[in-house]
């Protein structure tokens, strides 16, 4: 797994080593970047991960990225990841669940994207990003990463679906704040 565009465009990031956690290949990687045009901006990563989608982000001109990731060794793996690559002082990582970290993230805390990529079997997507979409800017994404054969439907006026696509065994669903 590797980061596939800016500034640390080929660095090799390591990986959580369980089989509870899913890396991103780098094609879907290379798809949403493409689409998304990220020069700017703060990202949460949610469910983090090895940090892959918030390290690309960052690597492509985000301002600033959250992690945030309830296993302990994906924390230690967002961690080492960012050290290696010399940013963690463009990072914040906790170690919650998506629950402790919506309740205390502080109203004034904005994001310009959101990446949402739970365990297969804990697809929340309704009840996360309503939580969440008060914290998303004004044309502001939010990036779901599900298995194929989930549809996500959002009952939100102020989010639109502007892309759905599948990738091998993943789909990408992609919500934009009007």
């Amino acid at each position: 797994m590797r980061v596939v565009g800016g500034i640390h465009r080929g660095r090799i990031l390591y990986r959580v080593e369980k089989p509870t956690t899913r890396e991103t290949a780098d094609m879907v990687k290379v798809a949403v970047f493409n689409m998304l045009q990220i020069h700017s901006g703060v990202v949460l990563d949610l469910y983090a991960g090895s940090g892959a989608y918030g390290i690309e982000a960052l690597s492509r001109g985000a301002d600033f990225c959250y992690f945030v990731d309830m296993d302990k060794d994906a924390i230690q793996t967002v961690i080492k990841n960012l050290k290696m690559l010399k940013i963690e002082d463009q990072a914040k990582v906790f170690q919650h669940t998506d629950e402790r970290f919506i309740k205390g993230l502080d109203e004034s805390i904005k994001f310009d994207v959101i990446f949402l990529d739970p365990p297969y079997d804990d697809e929340n997507y309704q009840e996360v990003i309503s939580k969440l979409q008060s914290h998303l800017n004004t044309g502001g994404y939010i990036v779901c990463e599900s298995k194929k054969q989930t549809e996500i439907y959002l009952e939100i006026q102020d989010l639109e679906k502007i892309k759905n696509k599948t990738y091998g065994i993943k789909r990408i669903t992609i919500f934009q704040k009007k």
